[in-house]
């Protein structure tokens, strides 16, 4: 077992033995598990487990289970984590989404290839995710190896809002105004303070989500470097909400009340990715 910074739990690499994930279960801790940890009978007991001790059980699928062991699992409760590379079909999507309503779980879909427009198919088509986005799918997107174009994007967006869910959006480079139309349909939108080089790139985040939010930022603002204190201090007070990935301050440090204040926040697990301990 691994022991994640946010207090989540994680499956090392090796299989665990049986006990010890259903132990964990028993304590309500919320567990991530790949498909190819256990046992499909050892998943869904500590899925029933994991969910009736109010803990969140996430299997990260990887290709090698059957649609049906799927189902039966996002019936028990497991918050299913799939990717286009995993689950290129629609139909699959539908039946798993349906599966984790009847369980209250969520499914997430993480989107590694690029987005084609109009008049394309397949997997990496407009069509294809719009409509996952319409059966109520947690969709996630990240600028880091491949560019992603904001008005794609804010039209995915929209199509998850309609649904009741969320876009969930990476972002990676350099800020720009075009994510306001993305915040205005309700994505949730992660980025580095390594790409605010300046105070003028904080004012703009600060204008972003005043223009964009209707009241309601969601914007997650991992801080890797550090930020001078007022700077820090205005994105919290417009919405932003802070991670901190930088050594503690000393406790005689202003830094310091603003660390432990943003601790006690916690995020919804469906706003980002199976951690927050680092970008995608």
């Amino acid at each position: 077992m691994v022991e994640m910074k946010n207090g989540d739990t994680e499956l090392a690499a090796a299989p665990a033995k049986v006990f010890e994930l259903l132990d964990r279960a028993g304590l309500g801790l919320d567990v991530t598990v790949r498909d190819d940890q256990q046992e499909f009978s050892t998943l869904v007991d500590g899925a029933r487990v994991c969910r009736g001790n109010g803990g969140r059980f996430r299997l990260i699928d990887t290709g090698r289970l059957s649609l049906f062991e799927l189902e039966w699992l996002g019936e028990a409760g497991a918050d299913l984590y799939t990717s286009d590379e995993a689950r290129p079909r629609l139909l699959e999507l539908d039946l798993l989404t349906r599966a984790c309503l009847r369980g209250r779980a969520a499914v997430a879909y993480f989107h590694h290839g690029p987005i084609t427009g109009e008049g394309s198919d397949g997997k990496n088509s407009m069509a294809f995710l719009g409509e996952a986005g319409r059966l109520g799918i947690y969709l996630h997107f990240s600028s880091r190896d491949k560019e992603r174009a904001p008005d794609s994007l804010s039209a995915l967006a929209a199509a998850c809002r309609s649904a009741g869910s969320w876009l969930v959006y990476y972002h990676h480079g350099p800020l720009n105004r075009e994510l306001g139309g993305l915040a205005k349909e309700g994505a949730w939108i992660h980025l580095s303070d390594k790409d605010l080089s300046s105070a003028e790139d904080v004012l703009l985040l600060t204008e972003i989500m005043r223009e964009n939010s209707c009241g309601k930022p969601r914007f997650v603002l991992h801080i890797e470097e550090g930020l001078p204190l007022q700077e820090t201090l205005d994105l919290e007070r417009t919405g932003a909400f802070l991670l901190f990935k930088t050594p503690p301050s000393d406790y005689r440090s202003a830094f310091r009340c603003l660390e432990q204040r943003v601790e006690r926040r916690r995020l919804d697990h469906r706003t980002y990715h199976l951690y927050t301990t680092f970008l995608p």
